[in-house]
């Protein structure tokens, strides 16, 4: 190959140098077939593009251009004398102009990605999130000040984003970051797109305020409650729904992130059955998300110091609708009374039964129940009317239903009010106890 005809081909590998293989094949090949390169020095200086053109007597001037773009000029004048330039001149100078269009173009190419790419990251940097961008092989391309500092050389769970979950979160120095990650649908590579945020000053903010509540509830000897909502997905979970949220509380009713997968939020004032009624109407807050869990812990009953109340709501928890599922304990000695209960209401009510007075006060003084229901003449020296007192002591707000073997119109026990009981006569009516439990439980 003659070194005119090798420069030609050079130039075409040059000229796909963005197309890394295709310019490695083109290259070896003009390597491959020229032995003049060994001898061949090249020197290409930028302000072959700027300067203006000379038209010199004697000289040969060649345009060089890359597409439709005007790179600058190749200038060749002899080395002594003049002569006329031959044919075999003016091949050797047309390919020694073809490489170095080629060789500009992508020169010029590289110094505009260099340019855009550091355009790029200067304006990423006014965000006020970390935002990275990573090419289908999971190296980062482009990052702002932020992203970087807080993925360091890597962090981000590709294999577990790419199962489908679309969120992550980080501990970095004491901050917890909380990451996005989208791969982009019309990048047939599958670059990514991750944009990172601070939760850390919310996350703060959150922990100081269940402290300053707690503390103020206690010298106040006022209730307190303090609730985790935690969402099954991160992509669509519950950090999504704080403003809605936030919406929905009442004053002095606080709602912050805890991590990716929960909110915290703080209830002055509200504890059992109260809390658990404010909840169920917070609930279409969340009406999107699935798999919603909930863990709450009140103050004095399950601890006086806010790491405690934090401790016993990560422990305690659960499916959201199920915790908050209305309860009704059912005591009675005859075991056939409870159980027709369950059958009855079983599905819209969790139904706890008990025959044991002992077993039943442990019950009361442990769990949280809508609704209480016994015998009005118990045996065994067992009085119904007290055990519902030893309820009401234990939840205050708690419904009472005594049943009886009395005929109507029912009278109720001496002590009691309308308000806070309901008689149910033995044997039961279905529709009638139905109602009646689902009215008097309503009001709770």
């Amino acid at each position: 190959m003659t070194g005119p005809a090798a420069l030609r081909t050079l130039a075409r590998a040059f000229a796909h140098f963005n197309e890394f293989d295709r310019f490695v094949q083109g290259l070896q090949a003009a390597l491959d077939h020229s032995e003049h390169f060994d001898r061949l020095t090249i020197q290409i200086d930028r302000a072959l593009t700027d300067a203006p053109v000379p038209f010199s007597s004697g000289a040969l001037t060649l345009p060089l251009t890359g597409g439709t773009s005007q790179l600058g000029t190749l200038q060749v004048t002899p080395a002594a004398g003049t002569r006329q330039f031959g044919p075999e001149d003016l091949h050797l100078m047309a390919g020694l102009a073809d490489f170095l269009s080629a060789t500009l173009t992508q020169a010029l190419r590289l110094q505009e990605a260099s340019k855009t790419r550091e355009l790029l990251r200067f304006l990423l940097n006014q965000a006020p999130v970390g935002i990275a961008a990573y090419g289908a092989d999971k190296v980062r391309i482009v990052a702002n000040d932020l992203a970087g500092r807080w993925l360091g050389d890597g962090s981000v769970p590709f294999e577990q984003l790419q199962s489908g979950a679309g969120g992550f979160h980080l501990r970095v120095n004491g901050k917890l970051i909380y990451g996005e990650a989208r791969q982009m649908t019309n990048d047939a590579g599958g670059s990514w797109i991750v944009v990172l945020q601070d939760l850390t000053p919310e996350q703060g903010r959150l922990l100081e305020l269940l402290q300053r509540e707690t503390y103020r509830a206690l010298a106040e000897r006022r209730r307190m409650s303090f609730v985790f909502i935690e969402g099954a997905q991160v992509r669509d979970g519950v950090l999504r729904r704080l403003p809605e949220l936030r919406a929905a509380l009442l004053p002095g009713e606080i709602a912050g992130p805890y991590d990716a997968n929960r909110l915290g939020v703080v209830f002055p004032d509200l504890d059992g059955l109260a809390l658990r009624a404010r909840l169920r109407k917070l609930r279409g807050a969340f009406a999107l998300a699935d798999g919603l869990r909930l863990g709450y812990a009140e103050l004095e009953r399950d601890g006086r110091a806010p790491e405690r109340l934090l401790e016993v709501a990560l422990q305690r928890h659960g499916a959201y609708d199920e915790i908050l599922r209305p309860a009704l304990l059912v005591h009675d000695d005859n075991s056939a009374v409870a159980d027709t209960f369950a059958m009855v209401l079983g599905r819209e009510y969790r139904v706890v039964k008990s025959t044991v007075p002992a077993r039943t006060r442990e019950l009361l003084a442990q769990e949280i129940f809508e609704g209480f229901v016994t015998e009005v003449e118990l045996r065994n020296g067992v009085s119904g009317v007290e055990l519902a007192r030893f309820a009401r002591e234990q939840r205050p707000g708690i419904r009472s239903f005594f049943t009886t073997v009395q005929q109507a119109p029912y009278v109720l026990p001496a002590g009691i009010t309308a308000a806070e009981g309901v008689m149910l006569g033995k044997p039961f009516d279905v529709a009638v106890l139905t109602r009646t439990v689902r009215a008097r439980l309503a009001e709770a």
